[in-house]
């Protein structure tokens, strides 16, 4: 069994390495999205209208790319061969610092987002001026995806949102627990996370905590089960419902590939073209339709019988999964 994500890898984000062009881009996007204020968290991203699930919200470049924990002098330097509005705008930027580091240090510290697929040696980071506004959330509604070649971060809805309703990526391992989480943020950004999940009361919180452990549990029990079929079968479809419950679409496209392989060891092609079809589905949402993921799952749904695990195990007929 192969997973595609794992629990550890929730706050990176996959790249796309096949891709169109800027103008491509560019032309696909709408404006869906504004800076507002959002009590008690400062500014914000806000819906200006209904966004579809999987809906290009925004393909922001870079102002900055820099290594991660550059110093002072750096990031000066970077900042001298920008115009002075773009010199504004960074200096407007939220600073989670102060009192701490220095102030450019401090802003690029708050806002800089990893940025995977790179040549060089060692992770880069980036500073987007209007994607530096999405707040984070435990329970995220937005989902953003490194475009390497094009140097371009992508940002898409994992599920329908309503105009006035706040855009937001998780910045953390959303999988662990309330107190986990927040003292991940604030080692990494330095603030206390107030997402409607962390704020949640002491009694809901405990169950939301248990849910998510059960659902990172699930991974490893899944991936054990590689000659036991319905047993993994069922544990997906118990992670599947758990993930509903929280609200947390981009592990759904896991668990459906998970569900895929099974089917398609024991030649339940049927079954597995449903279950690649919702792994293709998310992946769209998660990391776009242009990406490599997406384009394998779409591979597998023309042709799942092209996977290497296909009959290699006694031919029998599982399930689907739920409409």
């Amino acid at each position: 069994m192969e997973h595609r994500n794992s629990p550890q890898a929730s706050t990176s984000q996959p790249s796309i390495h096949s891709a169109s062009s800027v103008t491509d881009i560019e032309e696909t996007e709408e404006e869906a999205l504004c800076v507002q204020d959002v009590p008690p968290r400062g500014k914000g991203l806000v819906a200006t209208r209904k966004i579809k699930r999987g809906e290009l919200l925004l393909a922001d470049k870079p102002l900055l790319i820099l290594s991660p924990l550059s110093s002072n002098s750096t990031l000066l330097v970077a900042l001298s061969r920008c115009s002075r509005e773009q010199q504004q705008h960074f200096f407007s930027l939220p600073n989670s610092f102060k009192g701490r580091l220095l102030p450019a240090q401090g802003i690029f510290e708050s806002n800089a987002l990893l940025l995977p697929g790179s040549n060089s040696q060692h992770e880069n980071a980036g500073v987007f001026l209007l994607a530096s506004r999405f707040n984070s959330s435990c329970a995220p509604n937005v989902s953003k995806c490194w475009n390497p070649a094009l140097r371009i971060m992508l940002f898409r809805t994992l599920r329908d949102v309503q105009e006035g309703e706040e855009l937001c990526f998780n910045y953390c391992d959303v999988l662990g627990t309330r107190e986990q989480r927040r003292e991940d943020i604030m080692e990494e950004r330095n603030f206390l996370c107030r997402c409607t999940v962390c704020e949640l009361d002491d009694e809901q919180s405990k169950v939301s905590d248990e849910r998510r452990k059960t659902i990172s549990r699930l991974f490893d029990e899944v991936a054990a089960c590689g000659r036991e079929p319905t047993l993994g079968m069922r544990k997906i479809k118990k992670a599947l419902r758990l993930l509903q419950e929280e609200h947390l679409v981009h592990y759904e496209a896991s668990f459906y590939y998970d569900a895929f392989q099974f089917c398609i060891m024991v030649s339940d092609f049927m079954n597995a073209k449903a279950w690649i079809r919702r792994a293709w589905e998310v992946s769209c949402c998660t990391s776009g339709p242009d990406s490599d993921v997406a384009r394998m799952f779409k591979l597998y749904w023309a042709n799942p019988r092209a996977h290497h695990l296909a009959g290699t195990l006694p031919k029998t007929i599982l399930c689907g999964p739920e409409r």
